[in-house]
This record gives structure tokens, sequence and C-alpha cells, in this order.
């Protein structure tokens, strides 16, 4: 285990970035791993964590703090009334199959493509989330219920793989392909990240579990230091963000969303 001294410098900036990530997770549904993967980067390569696993480290560490996170959010979001259960319900089941082949996909494969592939996406629909096109919230969807199951699984497989909550894509696929209005797809995107980020993290304890290059004390791809200093700062903002998303126009808050998935995808390219 680290020392005594490295663990408080350690849980200090663990709860500063979880402090953050509440915030944007409690705005945008969006889990906070988009912060928490960066940062925990960051963290355990200043640690000397082995560079073979250092990424699904960070990765499955980010997943587990999502659930707790996500919890929270939708917590705060089902009280105001911007969760929509039926959809959430509907996109579950595929969401988690997704989830759980994203993690054992992520202990086998190169994920450089795939991150440069996903954040020319994130940034064409950040454009489109600009631009207001259909499916703003106007009742008219793109797409019919029958392709959900199939949307379901591409949110799960990549968020797992990147260690997101889902959000950056659920978002986005609820809004503009189905026609949800923004506040309802922010709530219901925390929602469905909690079972998301469940099924990715056992999925990445499990497929890490003995493996000798890990930090000692770690369970699997999680470790429980970065876990709960994370956990400790989200839980104290996430209603923070859930409060400033019910108080902004919805068309800033798409826009503001749009920004901040362009931003992604710029850093998931530049990465």
């Amino acid at each position: 285990m680290l020392a005594s001294g490295v663990i408080s410098l350690f849980f200090g900036a663990a709860l500063a970035t979880g402090l953050a990530a509440g915030i944007i997770a409690g705005m945008f549904g969006v889990g906070g791993g988009i912060i928490v993967v960066p940062a925990l980067l960051f963290l355990f390569a200043n640690m000397d964590v082995n560079q073979d696993v250092i990424m699904h480290l960070a990765v499955g560490t980010s997943l587990a703090t999502i659930v707790v996170t996500n919890s929270s959010v939708t917590f705060n979001h089902h009280r105001r009334g911007s969760v929509d259960w039926r959809l959430v319900l509907l996109f579950t089941p595929s969401t988690l199959l997704g989830a759980w082949l994203g993690s054992h996909l992520a202990a086998t494969i190169n994920g450089a493509a795939l991150r440069l592939l996903f954040g020319c996406f994130e940034i064409f629909v950040g454009l489109q989330m600009l631009r207001g096109q259909k499916g703003d919230g106007t009742g008219k969807p793109v797409l019919t219920g029958k392709f959900d199951p199939l949307l379901g699984l591409v949110i799960g497989s990549i968020s797992s793989l990147f260690g997101i909550g889902g959000g950056t894509l659920a978002v986005p696929t609820l809004n503009l392909l189905r026609g949800v209005p923004m506040l309802k797809a922010v709530g219901s995107a925390s929602a469905m990240g909690i079972f998301l980020a469940c099924a990715g993290a056992l999925g990445y304890i499990q497929s890490g579990w003995g493996h000798a290059s890990l930090p000692p004390g770690s369970f699997g791809f999680v470790l429980p230091e970065a876990f709960l200093g994370i956990v400790c700062g989200s839980l104290l903002t996430t209603s923070i963000g859930v409060r400033m998303a019910h108080s902004l126009p919805q068309k800033l808050l798409k826009r503001g969303f749009g920004v901040f998935l362009i931003l992604v995808g710029i850093k998931l390219i530049l990465k």
C-alpha cells in the first residue's frame, strides 16, 4: 500500500477531482469520467504505476466512482421530475451488455484508433447540438424505439472502453435521435449511467484480478484509495450541478453541452 504521506496527498488530489466531476455530472449527466480518467492518469503516472496497466486502472476506477456519482445525480434529478424511467428501462439491458463487452475488449486491444474515431464523433455531435436541429425536444424523434437495443449496445461498449458514464453518448442520442427534452435527456442518461458503470466496473475488476503489474491493494483494475477520494468529493457537488442544470434555459444547456462535447472530442484526438 501507499505510505501515509503519499496517501494524504493522493487523497487530496482525488478529492479535488471528485468536486469538479460532481458538478459536471450534475449539469450534463455524464458521470464525470471525462474529468476523472485524465486526472487519474496524471496521478498514477506520478505514482510510477506500470504503463501496461495505467490506462486500464484509470478507466476501471473511474467507472467505479461513476456508480456512486450518478446515483446521487439521478436522485437529485428524479426529485425534480427529470428522469424518464421508461426510457431508462428500455435502454438498460443492451447498455449493460455493451458495458460488459467493452470492459473485456479494453483488456485486449489498443484503443488509440477507437479513441480517434470517438473524438471525431464527439465533435460532430457537439456541432449538431449547437446547430439545434431536429430532436431538440420538439417531440419529433429521428429514430423510433426499435433502434433502442442497438443504440444501447453502442453506448455501453464505447463508454466502458473509455471509463465514462455514457452521458456523452446517451444525452445526444436521447435528445437528437429520440426527441427527448434536454433536461429529461440529462436526468435519464444519469440513471442509465448507474447500470452501465456498474457492469463496466465489475468487468474491469474481473479482467484485472490478480494482474501482476497492478499496485498492491488493487481490486482488479480499481484502486480503492482513488475511488474513495473521488466519491467523497463528487457527493458534495452533484446537487450543485443539478441545480445549475435546472436554472439554465434548455437552449443554453444544450449549447453548453455541445461545447462540452467538442472540447471532449478535441482532447481525445490530441491525447
